[in-house]
């Protein structure tokens, strides 16, 4: 009974010692742990402050070579602030007032370009305006802008526009139809072919008059499908098909009125309209 309690006391007081020891190696591990970690710190700060801004630099060039300035610049600005008393500094502050010239000659670049653009746009305009007629309504203060070429008395498909109120605001395009003859058609819907390509327009509400020995029936709409107005304009033939409420009516578009269309397109977008 002694020698089992002896026994048990020994191993007791070993154990204690074990556990004494993998203590005491453990906070020992963790010392070398932060150790290591404070000089693996102290490389990198070494490191950045040898090499640093030499890195920055060339993180620079590289960002300017790459065309992203405005990486370049932040890069240059940091290298400036963090090492001013280095030469790389110097070399930064150069960078950076090249790099200020550069966006300064290409902003000078972008306005002159803008400015012809402007300039070419009014000539444009101006030529144009030779082909067109105005007319306001005073009561309404709208100008009415349309084709010189356009005939009264005839079959046509014109687009015209309106310029509303004192700074002009441009008006939705739109697209009168107008069958000419001396005999009723009573006009339904209408459907136009531009060389390969087939447009039904649908019903359409027509109106009616007559007079000096001929009759006129006639659409006035919101021109809304521009791509169909574009491919009418281009196309080598174009022929509209005026459907009656019994008969029906072919009109072969003249590339004088084909013309017409571009014109006015193109005086339509001068005037701030957007497709």
């Amino acid at each position: 009974m002694k020698r089992a309690v002896v026994t048990l006391a020994v191993g007791l007081a070993l154990a204690g010692c074990g556990n004494a020891d993998r203590e005491k190696a453990e906070q020992l591990q963790g010392e070398v742990s932060k150790l290591q970690s404070e000089v693996a710190t102290l490389r990198a700060e070494l490191d950045a402050e040898k090499h640093g801004a030499q890195r920055l630099l060339a993180r620079a060039k590289d960002a300017k070579g790459a065309g992203n300035n405005a990486s370049a610049k932040s890069e240059l600005q940091d290298l400036i602030a963090r090492y001013p008393e280095k030469p790389e500094a110097a070399s930064a502050k150069a960078l950076l007032d090249v790099i200020d010239r550069e966006e300064k000659a290409a902003e000078a670049e972008r306005l002159a370009a803008e400015a012809k653009k402007a300039e070419e746009a009014r000539a444009a305009l101006a030529k144009l305006d030779k082909n067109l007629k105005k007319n306001t309504d005073e009561i309404k203060g709208v100008t009415w802008v349309s084709h010189k070429s356009i005939p009264t008395l005839d079959t046509y498909m014109s687009l015209y526009f309106g310029l509303e109120g004192e700074n002009s605001r441009v008006m939705p395009l739109r697209l009168k139809l107008q069958y000419h003859s001396d005999s009723w058609l009573f006009v339904q819907s209408v459907t136009i072919k531009a060389d390969d390509q087939t447009f039904q327009l649908g019903s359409l509400d027509f109106e009616r008059d007559n007079g000096y020995g001929g009759i006129w029936e006639w659409s006035d709409t919101v021109a809304e499908n521009k791509a169909m107005l574009r491919k009418i304009a281009d196309a080598k033939k174009v022929t509209i098909r005026f459907d009656g409420k019994q008969y029906y009516n072919d009109f072969i578009l003249p590339d004088s009125q084909k013309r017409a269309m571009k014109d006015m397109i193109l005086a339509w977008e001068r005037y701030g309209g957007k497709a």
